[in-house]
């Protein structure tokens, strides 16, 4: 058995170990060739492609305040629509009587106020009950306008080229006041949302190119730059980039996703 060594003892033989694997050990240099397995070295490779995801610029989720049945349904789901398209008509004959019948209390009102007016002139009724003929006029005209307003969303047409993205009402059904019923997307204008680190924007400009692979169709579109997000995220120290394609796409939907090759200007 050997001599039991004293705490002092063991101390200086813990840190002649140390030492000795130390002196053992490949120096590490940071950005050299030289590095230990397992070290992460940070490098700005600006070759490495960033994740993005393509959204509509024109998209509305449609609903209505309208208490009618579902006459017409023009285009289901997928299906794709031009501008000025019918896309849902609702029944409203209901709406197109009460209009009616405010149009003709309105022009009973005229009709009193001309009336008033012309026997005021022989002072047969007072300034004042001409003021309250005025009023009513306005009070039912405005009643007027307000119902010709409502048949304006009787018939929903496209208000751009596009296609249905969800359908959830059918024929004959009546859909729940103010809840999306609808929802409709466009495809001529389009956009890429891509997150990027924070300090690229030392050279990340609008302007700035890009290829932009999309996963779906294997193929890579030119896109360019357009907007920078508002504020970096202080966690992640990334920032949104929003960049449109430089020509028309016809095989590129909304909700597809790809990876955006950006290169720094001037290497």
């Amino acid at each position: 058995m050997g001599v039991p060594l004293t705490s002092t003892k063991m101390i200086r033989w813990v840190f002649v170990a140390i030492a000795a694997l130390t002196a053992a050990a490949p120096v590490c240099a940071v950005g050299g060739d030289n590095v230990a397995p397992g070290i992460a070295v940070a490098e700005d490779d600006l070759n490495v492609p960033v994740r993005g995801v393509i959204r509509a610029l024109d998209q509305a989720a449609l609903s209505t305040e309208l208490q009618a049945r579902v006459t017409t349904i023009g285009f289901r789901e997928g299906e794709a629509f031009k501008k000025g398209d019918l896309l849902v008509a609702f029944d409203c004959e209901r709406y197109r009587a009460e209009a009616q019948s405010a149009d003709a209390v309105a022009r009973e009102m005229r009709l009193t106020l001309e009336s008033n007016q012309q026997l005021e002139k022989f002072r047969a009724v007072g300034k004042h009950d001409v003021e309250i003929s005025r009023a009513r006029v306005d009070k039912a005209e405005a009643e007027a306008r307000s119902m010709k307003s409502r048949l304006q969303y009787c018939d929903v047409f496209a208000p751009y080229d596009g296609r249905v993205a969800e359908l959830t009402i059918n024929q004959y059904e009546q859909p729940q006041l103010n809840k999306p019923f609808l929802v409709i997307v466009g495809q001529s204008r389009l956009e890429i949302e891509v997150i990027v680190p924070s300090h690229w924007l030392s050279w990340l400009k609008p302007g700035t190119p890009l290829a932009f692979q999309v996963d779906e169709t294997k193929r890579e579109y030119a896109a360019r730059v357009v907007r920078i997000g508002a504020s970096v995220d202080a966690v992640s120290q990334m920032i949104k980039v929003i960049a449109t394609f430089d020509a028309a796409v016809a095989d590129v939907l909304p909700g597809m996703s790809g990876a955006a090759h950006f290169s720094r200007p001037n290497g």
